[in-house]
C-alpha cells in the first residue's frame, strides 16, 4: 500500500499541478487580459493626459512670451506717446507764450505811441494856449502904455486868471 500512497499522492500532486495550471490559464484569461488591458488603457490614457498638459503649457508659455512681448511694446509706445504729447504740449506752450509775447510788444509799442500822439497832441495844445496867451499880453501892452511893474502886474493878472 506504500506503493499506493506514493502514487495517491503523486496522483493528488499531478491533480493539484492540473489544477494550478487550469487555474492559471483561466485567471490569466478571466482576469490577467483585461486587467492588463484595462492598465495599459489607464496608461495611454495618463500618457495622452500628459501630453496633452505639456502641449497645453507650451501654448500658453509661448502666449506669455507673445503677450510680455505686446505688453512691452505698448509700454514702449507709451513712452513714445508721452515724450511726443510733452514735446508737442511745450511746443505748443512756446508757441503760445511767443504770440503773447507779441501781443504784449504790440499791445506796448500801441500804448506808446498813443501816450506819445497824446503828449504831442498835448505839447501842441500849450504851444497853442501860450502863442494866444502871448498875444493876448501883447494885445494888453500895446493897448496901453504901460511901466515895467504894471506889465508885471497885467502878466500875473492874467496868468492868474488862465491857469
Amino acid at each position: 500500500m506504500e506503493g499506493l500512497v506514493i502514487s495517491d499522492a503523486v496522483k493528488d500532486l499531478i491533480i493539484n499541478i492540473v489544477n494550478i495550471v487550469v487555474l492559471f490559464v483561466i485567471v490569466k484569461t478571466l482576469a490577467y487580459k483585461p486587467v492588463k488591458k484595462f492598465l495599459d488603457d489607464r496608461k495611454a490614457k495618463i500618457e495622452k493626459q500628459l501630453n496633452d498638459a505639456a502641449e497645453a503649457q507650451k501654448q500658453a508659455d509661448e502666449k506669455a512670451q507673445r503677450y510680455e512681448g505686446l505688453i512691452s511694446d505698448s509700454k514702449k509706445e507709451c513712452a513714445e506717446l508721452k515724450v511726443k504729447a510733452e514735446r508737442e504740449a511745450k511746443e505748443s506752450a512756446d508757441a503760445i507764450l511767443a504770440n503773447a509775447k507779441a501781443d504784449a510788444d504790440n499791445i506796448t509799442a500801441k500804448a506808446r505811441e498813443d501816450a506819445q500822439r497824446e503828449h504831442d497832441a498835448k505839447i501842441a495844445s500849450v504851444k497853442d494856449d501860450i502863442t494866444e496867451l502871448a498875444f493876448d499880453i501883447s494885445r494888453q501892452v500895446l493897448s496901453r502904455e504901460v511901466s515895467d511893474e504894471d506889465n508885471k502886474r497885467i502878466a500875473e493878472g492874467f496868468f492868474n486868471e488862465r491857469l
